[in-house]
């Protein structure tokens, strides 16, 4: 059953799953999965008809096609040990993990050939040439007798040609959270070096992989951007192998608590309250930092909204959080609409700090939805931040609509935030669409969201093509939106993996028959792009080029956030216009529907700051006007504490520049109103580009700076 439809099955399944084969039980056992002992958890990856080991604490699955373990989970939910996750525990604890050979080339994935039930174990074997020889890989998986505790032994013999030096080792995927290592304890995001055992915190509890060789085993990863937990890859040991001769290495896979020395510091309690112009409670967000040789606060990268980073959200505008002794700056935020509240704050041991902000509306929006399109949370199985608070950090960033866009799952954040309305955390609504990132596998060419969805749909992202996928997207949500994500990152990037030419929009003749237009919208701007103007601009000229080529793609911003801080919600976001509105209040009743056809009519702004509004004669973004002479009329605004130097016209079909113009250094929310007339020619369009160059204050990376840009208005 792929990992998509796994989230669909009824939560009321645990209590059967508590009473039924994999609880209670007496000793290991080894059985077919079926979908009872699958479903009723997130981000299980096995389908029915891969092997289950099962004892009266965990069980675990070994699927079948390759014999790579990709699950690993408490039988009776467990609360998780990161802060992110809240109580979400019924949650599988592991990705993936498997084999690796490594003769000299890089680690080698080792895939079975066959896998099957042998006893109460599962055995997976493979035969792999390696230089001059040939080795027969068997990898047996066994429980304990009743222990929370993987055994895998691999035996290695060398079955026939010349000498063979290897090295054996695992790689392993489980959470997108904080490693440690033995003797080294939590580590940074990127790690090389060498321990008996290297784990992390998160779901189903604390995991640790153990070598049980007798030595340390060899641990590296390396992180390809803050926020995103990488792959582990360890080394167990290197030997050197003839015919006839063999090597068994053993390690163990187990849920165990990680120590973690904690030291005292003195504290005290600072408590915040936030509020509207009117003083009516607010969702906000606090950015903390030390001043006069006051360290930076730190709450940990798997904190929830009380904290993480230097960072707190609220959904009321209310915080209580407690700091060491010393000086601080307090920075609280509530989106880009709004203005900022600045205090300082001595904190003294036992004393209680009281501050109170008003974060007043200076730029109303009535008609257009502030919306992240591309959203993570515990349901993918690189996201370990609970829906909750998801949800809360969605609404402290000023955002209005959230677009659930999980990998292998289909996510309804709507029960949450009617459950956070109800008890009074959230001080106002979201709106929110159901949707799916959809990640191709096997034949991987990219990620793509569709939206909107339902709870049930299903899109089948294994070994499939362009064609397919798109076709598949279009059954299963016939007036919906095909989104690509990402288009130019490496290995899951869609224009990457087809090598469109960036000048002429082609791809080569090999993938013509293969590469697929059928999609609606391009996501320009990426969240873990914002530190980069160049390469937001990069996909931004993609975008151009293809329009230019008479495509109506629709550009949009999202953040593509799988945690709380390293890349915000709504960092960047789509203003979109999606009807009439007396109020800003009024926005939040929106229709969804509505909204959604706003972004397929183009009728969107993207920005990580500036708030920037283009005429041409009365039509906006996304809309048409007839060739000929035309007014075109550029209003750029921003919050007091956004930056906006420069603002940009540009002109297709080509993207030509044909306005550079200056803003000089304003706190008013307007910076930049200007008019001019030009003769447009068919087949052109207008769009507006607004950048500021002093970094943003409330976000975590000090490379992030405000940048803008509208959708076109089109020329007949």
């Amino acid at each position: 059953m792929p990992r998509l439809r796994h989230l669909l099955l009824a939560p009321l399944l645990l209590a059967a799953l508590g009473d039924g084969a994999t609880a209670g039980s007496s000793g290991p056992r080894a059985l077919i999965a079926d979908a009872t002992l699958l479903g009723g958890r997130l981000r299980v990856g096995a389908k029915v008809g891969d092997f289950a080991l099962v004892n009266g604490s965990v069980t675990a699955v070994i699927r079948k096609s390759d014999g790579w373990l990709v699950d690993f989970w408490p039988n009776r939910p467990a609360p998780p040990t990161a802060p992110q996750l809240k109580l979400e525990a019924a949650i599988d604890g592991l990705w993936q993990l498997h084999p690796t050979l490594n003769s000299g080339a890089g680690p080698e994935n080792v895939t079975a050939e066959s896998v099957r039930i042998d006893g109460d174990s599962v055995l997976a074997v493979s035969t792999l040439a390696l230089g001059a020889g040939t080795v027969r890989v068997s990898t047996r998986y066994r429980l304990d007798q009743n222990r929370p505790k993987l055994d895998i032994e691999t035996r290695i013999e060398h079955v026939s040609g010349g000498k063979v030096t290897l090295t054996l080792g695992d790689a392993v995927k489980w959470g997108n959270v904080d490693y440690f290592v033995e003797g080294e304890g939590r580590t940074k995001p990127t790690f090389s070096g060498r321990g008996h055992w290297v784990g992390r915190r998160g779901a189903g509890g604390d995991l640790i992989l153990e070598s049980l060789t007798g030595s340390d085993m060899r641990i590296h990863y390396r992180s390809r951007h803050d926020g995103l937990a990488p792959e582990v890859f360890t080394q167990l040991k290197s030997t050197t192998l003839l015919v006839g001769s063999e090597i068994t290495l053993r390690r163990t896979l187990r849920y165990q608590p990680i120590p973690e020395p904690t030291k005292w510091v003195p504290k005290a309690t600072l408590i915040v309250d936030v509020g509207d112009e009117m003083g009516r409670p607010l969702a906000a967000k606090l950015t903390f930092k030390g001043l006069s040789g006051t360290p930076d606060p730190f709450f940990g990268n798997d904190g929830d909204e009380n904290g993480a980073g230097r960072f707190a959200w609220s959904g009321t505008g209310r915080f209580v959080r407690t700091l060491p002794v010393g000086k601080y700056s307090v920075l609280a935020t509530a989106g880009i609409e709004r203005d900022a509240a600045r205090f300082t704050v001595n904190i003294e041991e036992g004393q209680n700090v009281f501050v109170k902000g008003k974060l007043s509306r200076v730029i109303a929006t009535p008609g257009q939805v502030a919306a992240d399109l591309h959203l993570h949370q515990a349901p993918s199985v690189d996201a370990d931040i609970a829906l909750s608070t998801r949800i809360v950090s969605v609404a402290a960033e000023g955002l209005e609509l959230a677009v659930a866009s999980d990998h292998y799952a289909v996510t309804d954040f709507a029960p949450t935030v009617a459950k956070l309305m109800s008890s009074g955390a959230l001080a106002r609504p979201v709106l929110t669409v159901v949707g799916s990132e959809i990640s191709t596998v096997g034949n991987r060419f990219g990620h793509f969201n569709l939206m909107p969805m339902k709870r049930g749909d299903f899109v089948a992202y294994e070994d499939t093509t362009p064609k397919k996928l798109f076709a598949d997207m279009r059954r299963v949500s016939p007036h919906g939106i095909i989104q690509v994500n990402h288009p130019r990152w490496d290995d899951i990037g869609y224009f990457a993996r087809y090598k469109l030419d960036p000048k002429t929009t082609r791809v080569p003749y090999q993938y013509k028959d293969e590469f697929d237009e059928d999609y609606d919208a391009l996501e320009v701007f990426n969240g873990y792009d914002s530190m980069s103007q160049p390469k937001i601009r990069m996909v931004l000229f993609d975008w151009i080029r293809l329009l230019g080529q008479g495509h109506r793609y629709v550009a949009t911003g999202n953040s593509d956030s799988h945690k709380l801080f390293f890349v915000d919600p709504g960092m960047p976001r789509n203003l979109i216009t999606y009807g009439s509105s007396e109020s800003d209040a009024q926005d939040l009743s929106a229709d969804p529907k509505a909204v959604l056809a706003g972004v397929k009519a183009g009728r969107v702004v993207v920005t990580s700051g500036p708030i920037i509004q283009l005429d041409v004669d009365g039509k906006g973004p996304g809309q048409s006007v007839p060739a000929g002479k035309h007014t075109v009329h550029v209003v750029v605004k921003a919050a007091p504490w956004i930056d906006v130097d420069v603002v940009e016209v540009l002109l297709g079909p080509k993207g030509n520049r044909i306005r550079y113009l200056p803003v000089p250094s304003s706190k008013v929310p307007v910076r930049l109103d200007k008019s001019f007339d030009l003769d447009l020619q068919p087949g052109s369009f207008v769009l507006v580009i607004a950048a500021g160059n002093t970094p943003l204050p409330n976000v975590d990376n000090p490379a992030v700076r405000p940048f803008g840009f509208t959708n076109p208005v089109f020329v007949e």
